[in-house]
C-alpha cells in the first residue's frame, strides 16, 4: 500500500509520520531530538514497539538527521510515494501545498532572510529526501499558506505602500497547519460545517498564538512578520513597543544580534519568572499541577515574579479572544491546543474565568497533530494534480 511521509523539522527536533494512502491511517510515529548538539537521540513507534537509538557524538544538522529518520524506516521506503515537508514561511507567493524540485528549492530559499531560524533547515530537509528518496515526490506545506484569506486591512502595517510591495512587510501569521487543523476538529465536535461556524483556537506551547477562523477562513491572528509578535510566549516577549528597539540600539548600544536574542530567547516567561516551565510557574502561583511535583523552593519574590509572568501570559489572551470576538461578532467555541493548551487545565479555566461574562461559549481541547494536517494538504495536491494531467491528456 502507498505512503506519505511527513516531515515536521523545527529547531532542534525532526518530527515524522509515516501515513497509509488513500485513507491516511497513522502506521509509524517518531522524532529526532538534540539536532546540533551532543546526545542526539531518535525514538521510532512502529507495529505496537519502540526503537530508540543515541547519538553520543550528536547529529550536526538536521541533514544527518534525516539520514537517521530514513534508516529507521527502511521497511516503508520501497512503498512511499509521497514526502510532504513543513515549511514555516512561504511568503506572497506560496500559498498552498506544493510540489517541489530543485527549481522550486532555489525560489523557496528567497524567503529565508523571512524564517532565517527555521526556512533553511526545513529546505535542507526537502533537498535530503529529492537525493534519498528520488522516486518520492516532494510537497512543502506552508505554515503562512493558511492566513491568505486574511483582508488586507488586517494585515498589512500602517507603512508607506513600498515596504509591503519591496520589502514583504506585513503580517503572515504562523501556526497556520495547527490552527487549520484545530478549527477543522472543532467542526467536527459541534458537529455542523465549518462554514457557518466562528472559531478562537489558541495554540499555547513553547510558542503561543492565537487565530479567529471565520466561515472556514482565518481573518486575523496574533502572530505577524514574524513569531514573535502576539502573545507573551515562553521565551518571546509578544506585542512590544515599535520604539523599544530603537531606545536598545542608542541608549544601550545593543547590536541588532543582541536585540534579537533578547526578544526571542531572553524574554517572555523566562524574562519575567526566571523559568519557562509553565508548571513551575503555576506552582509557585498557588496553583495544583496534577502529577507534578516541584523540585525547587522559589523565594518570596521569585513567587510574586511567577505570578506576574502568569497574569501577563493569561491576560494577552483574554484580550486578543475579546478582540477576536469582536471582530468575528461573535464566537462558537475557544478551542485550545499544543502543550500548555492540553495539558494545562489550570491555564485554561484561568482564561475561561476571565471571558465568562461574555455568555456561553463552547470550549474544548484539541490534541494538536499538524503532520495529519500536512498529509491531508499534500495528499489533496497530488489528487488535483493527477486529475488534471488526466484532463490534459
Amino acid at each position: 500500500m502507498d505512503k506519505i511521509l511527513v516531515i515536521n523539522s523545527g529547531s532542534a527536533t525532526l518530527k515524522f509520520k509515516v501515513f497509509s494512502l488513500p485513507n491516511l491511517v497513522e502506521e509509524a510515529v517518531g522524532i529526532v531530538e538534540r539536532i546540533g548538539i551532543d546526545g542526539s537521540f531518535i525514538v521510532v513507534k512502529s507495529n505496537g514497539s519502540i526503537t530508540n537509538k543515541k547519538f553520543r557524538a550528536g547529529l550536526k544538522n538536521h541533514g544527518e538527521a534525516f539520514e537517521q529518520v530514513i534508516s529507521a524506516l527502511k521497511k516503508y521506503l520501497p512503498e512511499i510515494k509521497i514526502v510532504a515537508h513543513r515549511v514555516v514561511h512561504g511568503g506572497t507567493q506560496f500559498t498552498e501545498a506544493t510540489l517541489v524540485d530543485n527549481i522550486k528549492i532555489n525560489e523557496l530559499k528567497k524567503f529565508n532572510y523571512l524564517a532565517p531560524l527555521h526556512n533553511p533547515i526545513n529546505i535542507m530537509c526537502i533537498e535530503q529526501a529529492l537525493r534519498l528518496l528520488p522516486e518520492a515526490k516532494e510537497y512543502a506545506v506552508f505554515d503562512t499558506d493558511y492566513y491568505k484569506s486574511m483582508p488586507e486591512y488586517a494585515c498589512l502595517y500602517a507603512l508607506p505602500e513600498k515596504y509591503n510591495s519591496v520589502y514583504g512587510i506585513r503580517r503572515y501569521g504562523f501556526h497556520g497547519i495547527s490552527h487549520q487543523y484545530c478549527a477543522l476538529e472543532a467542526a467536527k465536535k459541534l458537529k455542523k460545517p465549518i462554514e457557518k461556524l466562528k472559531i478562537i483556537s489558541c495554540h499555547l506551547g513553547s510558542g503561543c498564538s492565537i487565530t479567529a477562523t471565520k466561515n472556514g477562513k482565518a481573518v486575523d491572528t496574533t502572530m505577524g512578520f514574524t513569531p514573535l509578535e502576539g502573545l507573551t510566549m515562553s521565551t518571546r516577549a509578544g506585542d512590544l513597543d515599535a520604539s523599544i528597539p530603537l531606545f536598545l540600539i542608542e541608549r544601550c548600544k545593543m547590536k541588532t544580534e543582541e536585540i534579537s536574542i533578547l526578544f526571542n530567547k531572553q524574554s517572555g516567561l523566562l524574562g519575567v519568572a526566571g523559568t519557562m516551565d509553565m508548571r513551575e510557574i503555576l506552582t509557585a502561583s498557588g496553583h495544583k499541577v496534577y502529577g507534578y511535583v516541584m523540585n525547587k523552593n522559589f523565594t518570596k519574590i521569585e513567587r510574586e515574579k511567577c505570578t506576574l509572568a502568569l497574569k501577563m501570559f493569561i491576560y494577552d489572551i483574554v484580550r486578543y479572544v475579546g478582540q477576536f470576538i469582536t471582530i468575528m461578532k461573535g464566537a462558537d467555541a475557544v478551542v485550545f491546543t499544543g502543550g500548555i493548551g492540553e495539558r494545562s487545565p489550570v491555564v485554561r479555566n484561568l482564561i475561561l474565568k476571565e471571558i465568562k461574562f461574555l455568555g456561553k461559549i463552547k470550549s474544548f481541547v484539541v490534541p494538536a497533530d499538524e503532520e495529519l494536517m500536512m498529509a491531508r494538504r499534500a495528499s489533496l495536491k497530488e489528487r488535483e494534480f493527477k486529475r488534471q494531467k488526466i484532463k490534459k491528456s
